[in-house]
């Protein structure tokens, strides 16, 4: 083989790789910059779920009908404080744990055909329901001690919650919105108060 023919080859290999450099390449550029990514998980393992515009709780009083997105209940204004709740069955404690959200009294506060006196009834999105007196709204419910002894009525906020611990709440962790009984210093409350996944509250 002579020297021009080796320089020959040896220019085609060069060409070659260099031909699947940059094929490679731009492979990689589209890729990074028009290729959709797979949406993925926040830190807590869970996808988001809240959108700013996204109708997360509907009240209703008679035929009137109110819905509201995250924007419409944070900007009544916002409220972070600690609650716990017992589980009288096996008397076991969760909690404390810090949760943020709006009262329910400021919540319906801005119902302007709001009854003086009315039953909250409050639904899940798995159609459990259950109903809250006055008292209970207004946040007027028993207490415990860590071994579910009654201590008396304490003064607490109800709350809808959308937070727990800094965290969004989601469908796993009974959200995106639930009701809570908060206090500036972290009362025990009976687990059966506490309702998950609402999605809409009736005034009767």
């Amino acid at each position: 083989m002579n020297e021009k023919t080796s320089n020959n080859k040896f220019s085609k290999y060069i060409v070659i790789v260099l031909i699947i450099t940059i094929i490679a390449a731009v492979g990689v550029y589209a890729y990074a910059h028009f290729v959709k990514e797979e949406p993925t998980k926040s830190d807590n393992n869970t996808f988001p779920i809240i959108t700013p515009e996204k109708t997360l709780l509907t009240i209703t009083v008679g035929s009137q009908s109110n819905n509201y997105t995250l924007d419409n209940l944070t900007a009544l204004g916002i409220i972070t404080e600690q609650g716990s709740y017992i589980n009288k069955l096996g008397r076991k404690v969760t909690g404390p744990n810090t949760y943020t959200g709006m009262t329910v009294s400021t919540l319906l506060s801005s119902i302007s055909s709001l009854p003086t006196n009315y039953t909250l009834h409050a639904i899940a999105s798995d159609k459990y329901a259950r109903n809250y007196t006055l008292n209970e709204v207004n946040g007027h419910v028993i207490i415990y001690n860590k071994t579910g002894g009654e201590i008396g009525t304490g003064n607490l906020a109800m709350i809808i919650a959308y937070k727990e611990n800094g965290v969004f709440l989601n469908e796993t962790t009974k959200g995106p919105l639930r009701i809570a009984f908060v206090d500036t210093q972290p009362s025990i409350t009976n687990s059966g108060l506490w309702s998950g996944s609402l999605i809409k509250i009736e005034l009767n």
